[in-house]
């Protein structure tokens, strides 16, 4: 959303150009997307500079040309910082600007606030810094950069994307070989597709009355929020929660607030969880469906962080497990809603492949659809914007009584924030996925195990000093919200105000009657569901919160 507000469409780095700088925000691909690491390997070893900004080790943070380590939840004020550098010292594509951006003056005027020597004691990142980023990443073009989760997970998670690409289109780098591209859809239907999701289908009135309603979020938005609905199965406001279907996923693990996720689940009427195992949450459920694998089931894929459309098909069946769709289109079945049901498992993948002109038994033989990059695709026919160019202020936003410029908001539980808070919980909380297991999921593999066999919290070696904690020592993390055990890990790359928690952790072995530890070692046990969150997403802070550690006395 951030980029379409800003020019239209998602852009893919081009990695492969090769780009004369990357930068990469928030982002470890090594662990997440390995097809782009290896493509940044060879850029790298082509001479392309490399800009890595996050608080946390990596191992291309460690060979970066600069690494900027900002203070967790500050991402935003860091951009902005950026742009002003920019700005100031006439280091963006002018001609650019002029001919294809909207509003800015109004960004320019809007960046007086946010000078480098400002922001330094914000982000933790010096001025010097910051004002090495900009530079470095505009005197090699062509740039991109490639950002991921660690920019999306505080109140300021709409604006930051926003104001990222509003640097990338600062710089020029918008649609140029080795910058930030279009790509031509791979032949499917583009995610999220109005005709595919019927989202317009859904009547005024019903819509009037959804859960999310009371968020004011933009009208774009049509989910309902996780701690919205746990307040309302608890508070019953506005209207009565009694039943939950809660398909591949775990909540008291993945929930902000895990410990009140629990009050709400045990407050139900009725719940049914479909999932390969017995999670925390399937074993509080009334029902538990066996769903299918991958490996059981056709689908047409398509990656949010590559664009391709890859065929999946099912090569095996395991006992009654059934596919996600399947148990959802038996479902919507049995409830009488019959104009949406599909006749057969092959049908919707034949919708979604319709553009394409082939169908999915066809698409069996073709096995790959690959887009094509659109360079400069504006010159010839405009952004996808009302404007038809890139909209620096946005009028959109502002008629819906949003900021048409991103205006950074310090996060709560801050040391800026509420500094009385941080006397008592002097450390910044931050987290990572570990590269040993997806989400919550995985924990009972042995060989995943083996990797990560227990939660680690990752420390500065002087502040672990300051606490009488060693290298291995286990140790209780806290904030206002409770308390969890993981392993002290010393990494000296960290800032000593810092703390990297594990995540998502459950323990699969432990006592089912407990729930498997559910609450032993999960960072959502710290975390808080109530505002402020994102104004326009309804995302919640979960990092860059207070907290502090202790020794485990056990």
């Amino acid at each position: 959303h951030g980029a379409r507000f800003t020019y239209g469409f998602y852009s893919y780095p081009d990695f492969t150009y090769p780009p004369g700088c990357i930068v990469l925000w928030g982002s470890n691909p090594e662990a997440t997307h390995f097809t782009d690491y290896e493509e940044i390997l060879k850029a790298r070893k082509a001479g392309t500079k490399l800009i890595v900004i996050d608080p946390l080790e990596t191992k291309l943070a460690r060979t970066a040309d600069l690494w900027l380590k900002p203070r967790p939840g500050t991402d935003l004020a860091l951009a902005l910082a950026w742009m002003k550098v920019m700005v100031t010292e006439g280091i963006y594509d002018q001609d650019f600007v002029a001919a294809w951006t909207v509003g800015f003056e109004h960004l320019k005027k809007h960046l007086q606030d946010y000078a480098p020597e400002q922001m330094a004691a914000v982000t933790w990142v010096p001025a010097d810094q910051i004002k090495a980023a900009a530079r470095l990443y505009t005197s090699h073009r062509p740039a991109c950069i490639g950002w991921g989760n660690g920019i999306e997970t505080t109140i300021n998670s709409f604006q930051t994307c926003r104001a990222v690409a509003m640097v990338r289109a600062l710089s020029g780098n918008l649609g140029v070989p080795g910058g930030e591209v279009k790509f031509s859809s791979p032949g499917g239907l583009v995610k999220g597709n109005a005709e595919f999701v019927l989202q317009d289908n859904i009547p005024a009135d019903v819509r009037s009355r959804r859960l999310s309603m009371q968020d004011g979020m933009m009208p774009i938005i049509y989910y309902a929020l996780p701690q919205t609905v746990m307040r309302a199965i608890l508070d019953d406001e506005p209207y009565p929660v009694r039943a939950v279907y809660v398909h591949g996923g775990n909540p008291l693990t993945h929930y902000p607030h895990a410990a009140e996720t629990r009050q709400a689940f045990e407050k139900l009427d009725f719940s049914v969880v479909a999932d390969m195992f017995m999670t925390s949450t399937a074993q509080m459920a009334d029902i538990v469906l066996p769903a299918a694998s991958y490996l059981e089931a056709d689908s047409v894929e398509q990656p949010w962080h590559h664009p391709i459309a890859s065929v999946q098909q099912k090569v095996a069946q395991v006992g009654e497990s059934w596919p996600d769709g399947r148990i959802l289109n038996e479902l919507t079945r049995k409830l009488g809603l019959t104009e949406f049901v599909w006749k057969s498992h092959t049908e919707p993948l034949d919708q979604v492949l319709q553009p394409a002109g082939i169908s999915f038994d066809e698409f069996r033989n073709i096995a790959v659809l690959t887009a094509r990059p659109l360079y400069r695709h504006y010159q010839r026919e405009g952004f996808e914007t009302p404007s038809k160019k890139v909209e620096l202020y946005n009028s959109q936003l502002a008629d819906w009584g949003f900021d048409p410029l991103p205006v950074y908001y310090e996060p709560p539980e801050s040391p800026l924030s509420d500094p009385e808070l941080a006397r008592d919980y002097p450390l910044v909380l931050t987290s990572r996925k570990s590269e040993a297991y997806r989400h919550s999921g995985g924990r009972q593999i042995a060989s995943l195990r083996s990797c990560r066999p227990d939660p680690l919290v990752h420390i500065h070696p002087d502040t672990a000093a300051g606490l009488g904690i060693e290298d291995g020592d286990w140790v209780r993390i806290a904030t206002r919200r409770g308390a969890i055990r993981q392993q002290a890990r010393l990494t000296k790359f960290l800032d000593p105000r810092v703390v990297e928690v594990d995540y998502a952790w459950w323990f699969p072995e432990d006592d089912p009657a407990e729930l498997y530890a559910w609450n032993r070692s999960n960072i959502n046990i710290l975390m808080d569901n109530r505002p402020p969150f994102s104004k326009e997403m309804g995302t919640p802070s979960m990092r860059g919160i207070l907290c502090k550690i202790l020794k485990d006395a056990n």
